[in-house]
């Protein structure tokens, strides 16, 4: 009679079928994880115009309590189609690209609202529109993302979403 010595470990056969558990596993939760990976830029670009649209709004109050209109704004005008929109109440507003040449702090315009951004260099693309002495959109691109605010885009309106049209094209 032979004797047979207790052997520890994995057969091979318990080995394969862990492997192709855990490949399978893989298989389904990748692509669901691209999804989010989208979702989460998509969502911190919407976040970055929000930042975007409360620091110009709060730039244009600090230009209207020391008397300064919009004349007063340092950035440059969009240029083409985005030089006015339509606002949300129908009238028109114009819309200006955030010059960050400038340096936060600066005593400018420009600089108050890039000291909101201060550490952050992937934007490409900061525009607002203004009507009246008040933000009425802010549109912020990486150029692989993009966002806005009041109204952001999302996964599902993605490759159509503007703010305006008018914004989208000027970039």
């Amino acid at each position: 009679m032979k004797t047979r010595k207790n052997v520890k470990g994995f057969t091979l056969v318990e080995l394969i079928v862990v492997i192709a558990i855990i490949g399978v596993l893989a298989a389904i939760l990748v692509p669901s994880m691209l999804g989010y990976v989208k979702k989460s830029k998509v969502s911190a670009m919407n976040s970055n115009a929000k930042s975007l649209y409360d620091a110009v709004a709060t730039s244009l109050v600090e230009l209207d309590s020391e008397g300064k209109g919009e004349a007063k704004i340092d950035c440059s005008k969009a240029t083409g189609a985005g030089a006015t929109i339509t606002a949300p109440d129908g009238g028109t507003a114009n819309v200006y690209v955030v010059d960050k040449t400038k340096k936060a702090n600066d005593g400018t315009f420009s600089g108050k609202i890039i000291s909101y951004f201060d550490g952050c260099t992937t934007l490409n693309v900061c525009q607002f529109a203004v009507k009246d002495m008040a933000c009425v959109a802010a549109y912020c691109d990486d150029s692989t993302y993009h966002g806005g605010y009041p109204t952001g885009s999302t996964t599902d309106n993605y490759t159509k979403f503007a703010i305006s049209d008018a914004i989208r094209k000027s970039c």
